[in-house]
């Protein structure tokens, strides 16, 4: 028998499934690049519209232990974040972005689904922009997986499954934000720190654990772009000889 709530909501996304693979409204640079360390970093700036917790928690049914589980999950992450512990923040958020989205029972509002849709076809985008200048493995592979949920989503959609669509959209949105400043911060962030305690920084080790402190500290308060250039600064610091005279600022992401 037919879902009424289902076939409603289909018929208001009918108009809006044409500007999913469209629309954008990006805040800064779509994509950045540094090399430090041996390594080419690539990190792809979130769209605005990507999918959060609160945009399908609100659509769980009433009494849901997941909306308990979200705030709670909420909670921690800000307490995780305060302390400096950002790869466990960024851990627990999508960890309730997963939840929030598995916990849909209602149909949703048709641009709570549509816009966080079109912003991961808007970070596919991106990601592939920039790929026409070079080679990135990792960022090959999170837009294939990006763009495959994307695919599914709006297949999802098609079949009137809107829980499938929602959850598709989340994970897609989880694989994106693996390949943004934030997250390849971390691990720039993490190599960085590796090499200080491998040992043989010479001069330039209270340098660079001055630099990556404020990395973390830029990290933790969400300035991502601020910690990509100086943990990035500090890894050039690492393997520069002792007289290279590096002036005290890393190059703009290009």
């Amino acid at each position: 028998m037919p879902n009424p709530l289902r076939s409603r909501l289909l018929l208001a996304l009918a108009p809006l499934l044409a500007l999913a693979a469209c629309q954008d409204g990006p805040t800064g640079p779509g994509s950045y690049v540094q090399f430090a360390g041996g390594t080419e970093w690539v990190a792809v700036a979130e769209p605005v519209g990507m999918a959060r917790a609160d945009t399908w928690l609100r659509y769980a049914a009433p009494g849901s232990p997941a909306r308990d589980g979200v705030r709670g999950l909420h909670a921690a992450a800000g307490r995780a974040r305060a302390a400096g512990r950002v790869e466990e923040a960024l851990a627990m958020e999508d960890q309730a972005l997963l939840l929030a989205a598995g916990s849909v029972s209602r149909a949703p509002d048709p641009r709570r689904v549509l816009e966080p849709l079109a912003a991961l076809d808007a970070w596919t985008d991106r990601a592939r922009e920039r790929m026409e200048h070079g080679r990135y493995p990792a960022l090959d592979s999170a837009a294939v997986s990006v763009a495959a949920r994307a695919d599914s989503a709006r297949a999802a959609l098609s079949a009137r499954d809107t829980s499938a669509a929602v959850l598709l959209i989340a994970r897609g949105t989880v694989a994106a934000r693996g390949q943004g400043p934030m997250a390849v911060g971390l691990r720039l962030l993490a190599s960085a720190e590796a090499r200080l305690a491998a040992g043989g920084a010479g001069q330039n080790g209270a340098r660079a654990r001055r630099l990556l402190a404020g990395a973390r500290e830029g990290l933790a308060g969400g300035d991502s772009i601020r910690a990509l250039r100086r943990a990035v600064y500090a890894l050039q610091l690492l393997d520069a000889p002792p007289a290279a005279g590096l002036v005290d600022s890393a190059p703009a992401p290009r």
